[in-house]
């Protein structure tokens, strides 16, 4: 599916399916060093995060094959076709549901933002399989159209919910206001997956982003990658460290042109008034 059909069919039923977009030895790799975390880590806490569901948080700060991921150019096109520029990496984490896990609530990814639905997007999240998504093992399941909705709620069982079933490799983008949750596993065998979540510059992430990935973190990522993290202005400063770029607390040689740096100095520091 190209890129136009994959928004088309995004903005009709609220979420999409991509297949195959990356190879085998990305999966092992990405599986080896989630393993590397997952041995230090208990069960979920409550019904929601699975009691029977291992997360590992925080990932953007726990290597670069996980940031290789969030920078997916299939993903990276679509944001920048629906997000404004600059837009952010909210919350990065895997999710390993064990078998015999039940279903998780329904919820929406954009919830805690208190604007009236239905609203013009604010986020977008994906879950990547890491082993397949079957009917049986828990894979994700999304109600069609639910990101049109205005206070109307999913049944437990709702008969309009679908199963997002792919291979390993492939990947679900939904809106974030699309009801959706953590399938049921009845399966033998626990089932993976990576959920790099993310939304608009002027919105505060779930994870705080610029503590996980302090300077020296963010200095060994991607341009693109420091911008996701925060290290990025949201015109006119949004983001802004003492009226000037963050980029310069990641590179000490990083320059704007002068006018630019001007303009912000000027907001921010000449008129105090309109910072607060």
């Amino acid at each position: 599916m190209d890129n136009e059909h994959a928004l088309q069919a995004l903005e009709r039923d609220g979420y999409v399916i991509l297949e195959r977009l990356i190879s085998a030895n990305e999966l092992n790799e990405l599986k080896r060093a989630i393993e590397a975390f997952e041995a230090k880590l208990p069960m979920g806490r409550n019904n929601f995060e699975g009691e029977l569901t291992r997360r590992v948080y925080s990932l953007a700060g726990k290597g670069e094959v996980f940031m290789r991921l969030a920078e997916h150019p299939r993903i990276v096109a679509m944001l920048d076709a629906l997000l404004l520029p600059n837009w952010l990496l909210s919350q990065f984490q895997s999710v390993r549901i064990h078998p015999g896990e039940t279903p998780q609530p329904w919820h929406n990814d954009d919830a805690f933002y208190a604007i009236p639905r239905p609203r013009p997007i604010l986020a977008l999240s994906t879950i990547w399989a890491l082993d397949d998504f079957t009917d049986e093992n828990g894979a994700t399941e999304l109600v069609p159209g639910s990101h049109r909705w205005h206070n109307e709620r999913p049944e437990e069982q709702d008969d309009r919910a679908i199963r997002a079933v792919m291979p390993a490799g492939s990947v679900v983008v939904f809106n974030g206001a699309t009801w959706h949750r953590g399938g049921p596993n009845r399966s033998a065998k626990a089932r993976l997956a990576v959920s790099p979540q993310y939304c608009q510059p002027w919105l505060r992430t779930q994870e705080s982003q610029l503590l996980i990935a302090p300077p020296d973190v963010a200095a060994r990522y991607s341009e693109r990658g420091r911008a996701m993290l925060g290290y990025s202005i949201h015109p006119p400063f949004l983001g802004q460290v003492d009226g000037m770029h963050p980029l310069r607390l990641v590179n000490p040689d990083y320059r704007l042109q002068k006018t630019h740096d001007r303009a912000i100095a000027d907001v921010v520091l000449e008129k105090p008034k309109a910072v607060m």
